[in-house]
């Protein structure tokens, strides 16, 4: 298998990394923000990071520390995404979180996810992009909005799963869309010759 990894970073880690540095955002903002980002074909990590760490109010130190976990973060989420494997997974909270609080990380994951491609100058309308692409976009910007109004029961968690799901694959689309040249067709052999 190509990627037979996840990514470094986990959840709980970046988020307590952002805690440490002070940041305004949570993880789920971040990783939507830096996957926005990507997919928009940003190259240089300054908007991004900036905007994650504006106004942080942690040590110069703990600032520095979040900024390198930002980039190898960026670096593991590009590389699953140019893999075009779908083995690429939103940093969210684990299940063991109520549902309420899931809910709302994936929609703050949204925005932050919509942020990083406005971020990126990214101007996008539905004639520019395919009908499926463009309402990935419109159906993220209502995620983002989206309340959790359920009893938290079973129907609830395979609705949600859904949803992380769509939201995963929607963003494997756009990247491969909007970033067609970096997406590898053929993964390399690990075959040694």
């Amino acid at each position: 298998m190509f990627l037979d990894y996840m990514p470094a970073t986990s959840f709980d880690d970046l988020d307590e990394t952002l805690r440490r540095a002070g940041a305004a955002c949570d993880a789920a903002e971040t990783h939507g923000t830096v996957c926005g980002a990507l997919c928009a074909g940003v190259e240089d990590d300054a908007d991004w990071v900036l905007h994650i760490l504006d106004e942080a109010s942690g040590s110069e130190a703990a600032r520095e520390a979040c900024r390198r976990a930002l980039l190898v973060l960026r670096d593991d989420t590009h590389a699953l995404l140019r893999s075009g494997t779908l083995e690429f997974e939103l940093l969210l909270p684990d299940d063991e979180e109520g549902l309420a609080d899931r809910t709302a990380a994936l929609g703050e994951w949204c925005q932050g996810f919509l942020f990083g491609l406005g971020l990126a100058g990214a101007r996008l309308d539905d004639e520019e992009l395919g009908e499926e692409t463009a309402e990935v976009l419109r159906d993220m910007g209502q995620i983002a909005q989206a309340g959790f109004e359920g009893s938290g029961g079973e129907e609830d968690e395979a609705a949600y799963v859904e949803i992380v799901e769509y939201v995963k694959v929607g963003v494997q689309l756009l990247y491969e869309e909007l970033q067609p040249a970096l997406v590898l067709t053929t993964p390399p052999s690990d075959t040694k010759h």
